[in-house]
């Protein structure tokens, strides 16, 4: 058909190719971006509505063999990039040559659970690591406070694995409005610290728990710090100074998640740990 999108490459000045490139640098808020070929299938597949597609030649097949992608492509949300044009869209360095734009989820977070917040953490790498630890953890949710690197930009939707878009992820939140929930059902706001909290190993959270993580290189600032009940650290020996804040976020969930009959995995509690 000659009206068919998937004809003929559209030029970088297309408008179309324009306003990908706005969604790209996130100045549509509703909308983001997911880079690549892996990640664009993963998200179809959890269900995860994709709104237009662009995508180079060699990929079309690909798409086209998920029934989801295929519907987009037949009803003409699909469009034909030419590999420089993708190369100069994608906002990463490794593109294969597919970017699907999607909508941004708009969930709220309960008070239920282990949830974490991120506070003004600054790299969207670390942003999205954190985010896929906790969906892999079984964590309920992640805040983000004003300031942190914007969780649902496309470098932390492919850190994230898109769980950016699948796990409840709340931006620009306030501390105290996500702490205080959490406190009216009894359970625990905890930050973490360098050194000097309680370590980790002696830790048992009250559930619901929110636990605060802070800035690469500030750690939490002192509002969330001074409003947190209880302050625990991740003991590390050798001469290391400190832990990636991403690194320490995973250390902290996959212990709570073998904690026998506590937090965030229940059922896959780790018998004989100790108490």
């Amino acid at each position: 058909m000659a009206d068919d999108p998937l004809l003929q490459p559209l030029g970088r000045h297309n408008p179309r190719i324009q306003r990908l490139r706005r969604i790209v640098q996130r100045q549509e808020r509703e909308l983001t971006v997911a880079d690549g070929l892996k990640l664009t299938l993963d998200l179809a597949a959890a269900g995860v509505p994709v709104v237009e597609l662009f995508a180079v030649a060699e990929r079309l097949d690909e798409l086209r063999a998920n029934a989801a992608l295929a519907r987009v492509c037949d009803a003409g949300r699909a469009f034909l990039l030419d590999p420089a044009t993708a190369e100069q869209l994608a906002p990463t360095r490794q593109t294969q040559g597919v970017l699907a734009v999607v909508a941004v989820p708009a969930p709220r977070i309960p008070a239920a659970g282990m949830v974490l917040y991120l506070d003004r953490i600054q790299d969207p790498g670390n942003v999205g690591g954190i985010i896929r630890s906790a969906a892999a953890f079984g964590a309920a949710g992640v805040f983000c406070s004003p300031g942190c690197a914007d969780p649902f930009s496309p470098r932390a939707v492919r850190a994230s694995a898109g769980h950016s878009l699948l796990l409840p992820v709340e931006a620009e939140a306030a501390f105290e409005a996500a702490a205080e929930p959490f406190r009216r059902a009894g359970g625990e706001v905890a930050g973490t610290i360098g050194a000097g909290g309680v370590p980790l190993a002696r830790w048992r959270p009250g559930i619901p728990l929110l636990l605060a993580l802070g800035n690469e290189g500030q750690g939490l600032t002192e509002e969330v710090a001074a409003r947190c009940k209880r302050q625990v650290t991740v003991p590390i020996s050798g001469g290391v100074e400190s832990l990636n804040v991403a690194v320490t976020a995973g250390v902290i969930l996959a212990y709570l998640a073998g904690v026998a009959g506590h937090p965030i995995l229940e059922k896959r509690g780790l018998e004989g740990r100790p108490r």
